[in-house]
């Protein structure tokens, strides 16, 4: 505890690379995009009206209002907007952004904190949340349910803002890591309360750092005792994955989501986006047939039972290989509009009717090449040594037995049986520490895809992606570029032309009141 409070009281913006803080710019812009793409979800609305009849009045923008409330407040509807629709960015071990972006620059109206201190509050959120989010790597969470990180990042970045030093930083984070929140399924997968995902944590992490700031203590060895945090969340922690601050950067893994839906989607769509039909007539679909690794088959067969119901919302297609490749085959693209409650209604008989025809089918191969991909961050020897070889083993059957992947045994098999080539470019990606420097500026994030539509003319078409767009390490759609893509195309829906531009230019400047650019107006 106490290193990671020392390392985030005592980095400066000068010990960032520029790459990181360029990075960080791209996810400022990825999440504002995020919160515009919500704008008309039914479910954002909803939780706006509750916001704003407990709200009490501030300094920050509650968004999509002209009002102005507590910093908590506006966190609160900001996160859930950000996570709304799936539109969000991730790094190797978490989808940080919902709290590394927002509670920096919201704070910063009560705080007067300048742009690059909110910068820098933004990355250390990043950095820490990510090793957390690896700590627990083997356990039963796994993306946007390690709910948990964002607790801990906010804590970290607010107490930097409000001048926490060193030992009150540590009692900041071991508050958020006190009790901290476990996300569930069917919390997640259907309902509104996915939305609550990263605020609720977010705002417990503020909260830390406020109750730091006066003194309250938090257990110190929050993430050393065999009872703590860690072991309440993992099967089997991972405490050296924590190490490495300062000298490899995990913010340079930042992805940037170009749809919305998990990320396990988004080489699918590219797949099914190359293929360049169109928006096809739903009768002229005679079969989808989509072919996958472990991770991508994994997402869907865990949404199996929430996204088998009629017609699809906007949560429920979020992690559904078929309904999303209906969605892309019927409108010819898949943006917020298309995963709005009124679309999906309006088009419910026809995307029915082409989910039917999609077959989801695991690939061994394709799953081989993921684990090449993340045996980069990832090194084999140095974790069954950080683990215990036997306790490694023991979690990754508990995971197995607990977390059903709806793989067959022959898929399972076909897995172990990849073959030398297979086996040798596992091992030629494995490095020998955590957060080697050289393995992350490497790193590509691959969830493979193959994807062969065949329609009634008689007519077959294949197209395959590897690296998604705007994935780390694509080489041609950079995190960078899909983010500034992202934010012109989805921030006129809140902001307008004007507005975003603006809103981009403040980005672009570390301009310290970004936050006044972030209310109500949709003109």
């Amino acid at each position: 505890m106490e290193q990671l409070a020392t390392w985030a009281s005592e980095v400066t913006i000068a010990d960032v690379p520029a790459d990181v803080l360029d990075l960080a710019r791209a996810q400022r812009r990825s999440v504002l995009a995020a919160m515009a793409a919500s704008v008309d979800d039914e479910a954002t609305g909803r939780l706006l009206a509750a916001v704003s009849g407990w709200a009490s009045d501030g300094p920050a923008p509650l968004v999509t209002t002209d009002r102005r409330v507590s910093v908590e407040d506006a966190l609160y509807a900001a996160a859930a907007f950000s996570v709304a629709l799936d539109s969000d960015d991730y790094l190797c071990f978490g989808h940080t952004g919902h709290s590394a972006v927002l509670a920096p620059i919201l704070l910063a109206a009560e705080t007067g904190a300048d742009g690059e201190a909110q910068l820098l509050a933004q990355i250390v959120a990043n950095e820490v949340e990510a090793r957390l989010g690896g700590a627990v790597l083997l356990g039963p969470m796994n993306g946007q349910l390690w709910a948990f990180i964002h607790a801990a990042g906010t804590a970290l970045a607010a107490g930097r803002l409000l001048g926490l030093d060193r030992d009150r930083l540590a009692h900041a984070l071991a508050i958020a890591l006190a009790h901290p929140m476990r996300a569930t399924v069917p919390g997640f997968m259907a309902p509104d309360s996915k939305l609550l995902v990263a605020a609720e944590p977010t705002v417990a992490g503020l909260r830390a750092a406020r109750l730091a700031a006066v003194g309250v203590t938090g257990p110190l060895d929050a993430l050393d005792d065999r009872r703590g945090a860690l072991a309440a969340l993992s099967y089997a922690p991972i405490p050296g994955i924590l190490a490495g601050l300062g000298t490899g950067w995990a913010t340079k893994t930042l992805c940037i989501k170009p749809y919305p839906g998990c990320a396990y989607i988004d080489t699918t769509v590219d797949a099914l986006l190359d293929l360049g039909l169109g928006a096809v007539d739903a009768d002229d679909v005679e079969s989808v047939t989509v072919d996958a690794g472990m991770l991508t088959c994994g997402m869907d067969h865990l949404s199996g039972p929430y996204a088998a119901v009629e017609p699809p919302t906007p949560v429920t297609v979020t992690f559904s290989i078929p309904w999303n490749a209906a969605i892309v085959l019927v409108a010819g693209r898949l943006t917020e509009a298309e995963t709005s409650a009124e679309w999906l209604r309006a088009n419910a008989a026809d995307l029915a009717a082409v989910r039917s025809r999609v077959t989801l089918r695991h690939d061994a191969e394709l799953t081989t090449r993921s684990a090449a991909a993340f045996g980069r961050l990832i090194p084999g020897p140095v974790l069954a040594k950080d683990v215990g070889a036997r306790r490694l083993l023991s979690a990754a059957r508990r995971v197995r037995a607990e977390h059903p992947t709806g793989l067959g045994a022959a898929d399972l098999l076909g897995l172990l049986r990849t073959g030398r080539s297979g086996r040798a470019a596992l091992r030629a990606a494995r490095g020998g520490t955590w957060w080697d420097p050289a393995a992350l500026d490497g790193f590509q994030v691959t969830f493979p895809a193959r994807v062969t539509v065949r329609t009634r003319d008689g007519s077959e078409h294949t197209a395959e992606a590897d690296v998604p767009r705007g994935g780390a390490g694509n080489r041609e759609t950079s995190p960078i570029d899909a983010a500034r893509a992202k934010l012109a195309a989805s921030g006129p829906r809140l902001w307008g032309e004007a507005g975003t531009a603006a809103l981009d230019a403040a980005i672009a400047d570390d301009d310290a009141k970004l936050f006044d650019l972030l209310g109500g107006s949709r003109s």
